[in-house]
This record gives structure tokens, C-alpha cells and sequence, in this order.
């Protein structure tokens, strides 16, 4: 019985041999993998204490970077900074002018309150002078309206051809030249009333060429600005198309080389990095240094 019992479990093992190597040596390999990821968070945490601890990865940051790749993200770069260094030099340009506008803007600050005063009591008076003349102009026509069937069927004929005019003869110019006879014989005319106005109470100031100087240093400033952002907007674009990735290939690409770059210039370690792609890195640190301005 005994001897059949051994044979019985020699039988079993035997059954058993081939799948148990193959685990075993998928453990193994598993180990290994272990083992090295292992090594290189000690080799990291040699460098940088406590690195270790909170790192995320490597493949949250997407696939690691082969030398095609990395080749593509230093493509992407180098597009980047041409853009940005266009972005900075406008924007240079745009402190220039913001920075003339303030020199004149304190050289002329009591003209420019003596001037506001003026242009605003002249134009209110003016205003007021205008539209009093036209009150006026407009209350007789229609005390005439009401008693003169004649000039009401005139003006609503005159009405009806100018809506007609206006259907068929979309021209500006000759729509307010037809306007303006109309209101003429209604009683109304801008242009004496400003006549008027002006001899009554003065001419509105001519504006000075000091204030015209500030309205243009305002608006190419307010230029170059907007244009910034254009270009800051457009350095992504410009990365991506020259890398050769999508936007978001090119972003995780470009996050590995920053986290990678950060880590060895005194930084905390962020992510996980396989052997391979840190040979890759070190291999080319020269290149990767020239975009330091971008990756720190």
C-alpha cells in the first residue's frame, strides 16, 4: 500500500511539472521586473532623499520616450521657443509704447483736464442750443401738419419714395442726402443749427496733437498685447504640428522630459523612469538643456 501511495504522488507531481515551471518562471520574471524598478528608486533616493515616496508611475505620463520620440518632443521645443521669443519681443515693444504713453500722459496732464473742461462745456452748450432749434422746428411742422392736408399727403409721399429708395438703392451716401432734404422741409437743418451753436457759444476745441499721439500709443499697445496671447496660444500649435504628435502626445512627451529635467537640476522626483529612457535623457542633455527656459 505504502508503494502505491509514492507511486500515486510521483504520478500526481509528474501531471503537474510543466505548467508549475511555466508559472514559476513568470513569477520569476515578475521579481526581476520588481527588483530592477526597485534598484532604480534606490538609486534615485541615493541622489535625491525621500523621492521615493510620492512618485506617480511612468506611464501616467503617457508611453516612455524612445529616440524617435525624443527627437520629435526637441522638434516641438525648438518650435516653441521661435514663437515665444516672437511673444516676448512684441511684448518688449508693447511696454515700450505703454511706457510713452505714461511719459505723455504726466506731461500734459493739466492740458488734458483743461481741454476735457472745454470740449465738455462747448458740446453741452452745443447740445442744448441744437436741440432746442430742433424742438422748435419740429412743434411748428406739425402745428402746420394739422391744418394743411396738402403738406400732409406731400410729406407722406416724400416718406413712402425715400422707404422705396431706400429698398431698391442701398447707396449710403445718397440715402442720407435724401434724408436730410426731408428733414429740411420738415423745418429741421443740422447743419444751420451747428452754425448757430457754434457762433453762440464758441467752437468745440481742436483736438491737440499731443492727445491724438496718446490715442495712437494706447491702441498699439493695447495691440501688441492682444497679439501676445495670439502668439502664446499659437506656440502650442506650433510644438505639436513640428513634433510630429497630437497635442496631447506632445504634452505628456514634453511633461516626461520637464519632470525628468526638474528631478536632475535639485528637484523632487515626480515620476517613475525606466533605465532605458533615463540612459536615453542622459545621452542627450545637451540638447535637451537648450530648452532650459521651457523646462524649468
Amino acid at each position: 500500500m505504502r508503494i502505491q501511495n509514492i507511486l500515486m504522488a510521483a504520478a500526481i507531481g509528474a501531471s503537474f511539472a510543466t505548467p508549475a515551471s511555466a508559472q514559476l518562471g513568470g513569477l520569476m520574471k515578475k521579481a526581476k521586473e520588481a527588483a530592477a524598478q526597485k534598484a532604480g528608486e534606490k538609486a534615485v533616493e541615493k541622489v535625491i532623499p525621500n523621492a521615493g515616496k510620492n512618485l506617480k508611475s511612468s506611464d501616467s505620463f503617457g508611453p516612455e520616450l524612445t529616440a524617435a520620440s525624443l527627437d520629435g518632443v526637441l522638434r516641438g521645443l525648438a518650435a516653441m521657443e521661435k514663437t515665444m521669443n516672437e511673444a516676448a519681443a512684441l511684448r518688449v515693444k508693447g511696454q515700450e509704447y505703454q511706457a510713452a504713453l505714461s511719459k505723455s500722459l504726466d506731461a500734459h496732464d493739466k492740458e488734458r483736464q483743461a481741454f476735457d473742461a472745454k470740449f465738455q462745456r462747448t458740446s453741452t452748450c452745443q447740445d442744448s442750443i441744437i436741440d432746442a432749434r430742433g424742438s422748435a422746428a419740429q412743434a411748428a411742422y406739425m402745428k402746420r401738419m394739422q391744418t394743411d392736408p396738402a403738406a400732409q399727403a406731400a410729406m407722406i409721399k416724400a416718406a413712402q419714395e425715400l422707404a422705396l429708395k431706400g429698398a431698391t438703392s442701398p447707396d449710403t451716401a445718397e440715402m442720407q442726402r435724401a434724408y436730410a432734404k426731408l428733414a429740411k422741409e420738415q423745418g429741421l437743418d443740422p447743419k444751420a443749427d451747428s452754425v448757430v451753436a457754434a457762433k453762440q457759444c464758441g467752437a468745440i476745441p481742436a483736438r491737440p496733437a499731443w492727445l491724438t499721439e496718446q490715442d495712437t500709443l494706447r491702441a498699439r499697445a493695447q495691440r501688441a498685447e492682444s497679439d501676445v496671447r495670439e502668439l502664446e496660444y499659437k506656440s502650442g500649435d506650433d510644438a505639436a504640428n513640428a513634433s510630429g504628435m497630437d497635442h496631447r502626445a506632445f504634452a505628456l512627451a514634453r511633461e516626461r522630459v520637464m519632470h525628468w529635467y526638474h528631478e536632475t537640476h535639485g528637484g523632487s522626483a515626480i515620476q517613475s523612469f525606466g533605465g532605458d529612457e533615463r540612459k536615453l535623457f542622459e545621452s542627450r542633455k545637451a540638447d535637451i538643456e537648450k530648452f532650459k527656459n521651457l523646462l524649468s
